[in-house]
Order: C-alpha cells, then structure tokens, then sequence
C-alpha cells in the first residue's frame, strides 16, 4: 500500500488540500486497489478476467489505430477472415493436417 501525505501551507484553504489529496489516490490507484481487494477472487476467475481485460484494450487499440489501416501503417494485420487481429510479431496457426 503506498504511502504518501499532502503538506498544507497555512494560507492554503482545505479544499484545495482535499482536492490534492483525492488526485493523489485517483493516481496511484489507492481506491482500486481497496475494492479489488475487498473480496477474494480465485485465481481461475482472476486469469478469466485478466483475459477479458487484454481482450478490451487489445480492441480499444484496434478502433483506435483503424485509421492507420487504410495507410497500410499498423502494426495489426488482417489474415482473410480469420478472427481477431493479430500483432505483427505473432505467426499465424499452423494449418491442421488430417
């Protein structure tokens, strides 16, 4: 848990202190952290959310770098239809011999 104070100067109205305070935690994620760890989550519903959660950022970057595809710029690449987008770095699956 991080530690950390707000000094207030003697012409400094509360406010403003609280304010300062209140930004501080909101920064280094002092509430979040509280709530998340309120309850215990097992580790097998932490890795499903954890999945979850790359699975968002990983779309957000998508919508946000679209632009980027028509310039042929971005670091995603589209296999024809097949799924999500992929990193440049990651190799597509192997095809299945039967």
């Amino acid at each position: 848990m991080p530690n950390f104070s707000v000094v207030i100067s003697d012409d400094e109205p509360f406010e403003r202190a609280l304010r300062r305070f209140s930004s501080k935690t909101k920064r280094n994620g002092l509430l979040r952290d509280l709530k998340r760890k309120r309850f215990y989550t097992k580790p097998s519903v932490q890795k499903k959310l954890d999945l979850q959660k790359s699975i968002r950022r990983r779309t957000h970057l998508f919508t946000q770098s679209r632009s980027l595809f028509v310039r042929n710029v971005c670091p995603f690449r589209r296999d024809a239809g097949s799924g999500p987008p992929r990193l440049q770095h990651e190799q597509p699956r192997p095809a299945r011999s039967s």
